[in-house]
């Protein structure tokens, strides 16, 4: 049974002035596309419920720069519902995460992924996310280990700024083992 996403493209603003989005569903249709390839190899599928322009979030510049916050702000805007709520967001200057992710969110397993510039991109940081939604731990690698960084350079789930898309077996086994896929029927 696919997992059900509920899209919410989320423009932001400053103090009424209203910043244009990078985001459209079309470009959020691109980026699943690319989260399903990635998650084919657990098995797991993702599908667009709906995908909604959101009410502009007026927050000052300097505010959006911290995930925690930036997450509580958005997952609190819109009731629960049998769906995983994913905010669309354009770059933000200064926020060392791509995206956020409330495993146990209130209301909703939620998280925000921010504008990376092309398909691939943004639906791998989008599937990066998704991973900590199914409880897949982020991968530290011990760059002075040369084998160890040449097996894990390309995973998905490596921490910081990377284009793997790689996932371990054992990745794959707790995704296909979380409370999130089992919710939807996995």
């Amino acid at each position: 049974m696919p997992i059900p996403l509920r899209i919410y493209i989320t423009p932001f603003a400053e103090r009424g002035a209203l910043e244009s989005a990078k985001w459209s569903c079309d470009t959020a249709k691109k980026a699943v596309d690319v989260v399903n390839t990635i998650w084919s190899k657990a098995s797991i599928v993702f599908v667009i419920k709906d995908c909604l322009t959101d009410k502009p979030l007026d927050m000052a510049k300097n505010a959006r720069n911290n995930d925690q916050r930036l997450l509580d702000v958005l997952s609190l805007r819109h009731d629960p519902d049998n769906a995983v709520h994913i905010y669309l967001l354009n770059p933000i200057e200064n926020l060392s995460a791509g995206g956020g992710s409330y495993l146990h969110g209130d209301p909703e397993p939620a998280s925000f992924v921010q504008w990376y510039g092309n398909d691939f991109a943004n639906g791998r940081a989008w599937a990066h996310e998704l991973g900590h939604l199914m409880s897949v731990d982020h991968v530290e690698i011990d760059y002075t280990n040369e084998r160890q960084a040449a097996a894990l350079r390309g995973n998905l789930m490596t921490k910081g700024l990377s284009v793997g898309s790689d996932l371990t077996k054992r990745q794959i086994e707790t995704a296909r083992g979380s409370k999130l896929v089992k919710r939807f029927g996995g």
